[in-house]
């Protein structure tokens, strides 16, 4: 097959939505009833909507507000450490102007409105900002000379929050679609796998490079979900060894 089908049965329910929306998109500008493919991609769009209304269901309002809440919570420690530090910067003593100048081009360097960003870029920059105030003895001194340790520990404490409830929606939102969305993931699995197939036949007959078009573009989105599957299962075989260890 001119399209690469390996990774496609080990997808997860999440996964197998999130591939076949981006299929489907692909799709669009391509005269799919010339092509003969209109049929197929329209039951690829009915199972694939099905399966969305699935994922949309055991999305737990409950978790989604308490994770809302534990992203503002840590967006107001984020504002208050920023702009105490703006204020220290004012004062007329040399040194603590310094130090908290020379913190606030850290800030900077790792995003200076990181409150405005997505969860998971969020989550990225303000855990690289922590990090390196940790790993440095001189932003650590710093923070402690202009008396801030608080406004840090609320910072990290806010982020921490924030993982944990991040990460216990996501283990019981995962566990809920496999045992509950499994059917429904089958069958747009199964559809997706006939387009490709037809796709495939169709161009060993007419060789028209619409079709070819089409399998190039599939490909890279199925390259793309193959390393998001390859690191999932790496995890998952990492986690095994470190339970037999233990």
């Amino acid at each position: 097959m001119i399209i690469k089908t390996t990774y496609i049965k080990r997808m997860r329910t999440g996964e197998t939505q999130t591939i076949a929306t981006r299929v489907i998109k692909c799709l669009k500008p391509f005269d799919l009833p010339t092509l003969m493919l209109h049929d197929l991609n329209s039951r690829l769009e009915s199972s694939t909507n099905l399966l969305s209304q699935v994922l949309v269901k055991y999305q737990h309002t409950d978790k989604t507000k308490a994770l809302k809440l534990a992203d503002e919570v840590r967006d107001d420690s984020f504002m208050a450490f920023r702009k105490s530090l703006a204020s220290v910067a004012l004062r007329r003593d040399p040194e603590k102007a310094a130090r908290a100048n020379r913190l606030l081009d850290l800030i900077r360097q790792h995003g200076w409105d990181i409150h405005k960003m997505n969860y998971a870029d969020e989550s990225s920059h303000l855990t690289d900002l922590l990090q390196t105030i940790a790993n440095s003895p001189e932003f650590s001194d710093d923070i402690a000379f202009v008396k801030h340790n608080d406004h840090l520990e609320e910072l990290k404490l806010g982020q921490d929050q924030f993982e944990t409830i991040l990460l216990d929606r996501s283990q019981v939102t995962a566990n809920e679609l496999e045992a509950n969305g499994g059917d429904a993931a089958k069958q747009v699995k199964e559809d997706c796998m006939m387009l490709f197939q037809a796709i495939d036949s169709l161009y060993a007959i007419s060789k028209k490079p619409e079709y070819l078009q089409m399998a190039n573009q599939i490909n890279e989105i199925v390259d793309a979900q193959i390393q998001v599957i390859r690191a999932r299962i790496t995890r998952n075989s990492d986690k095994e060894e470190d339970e037999v260890k233990e």
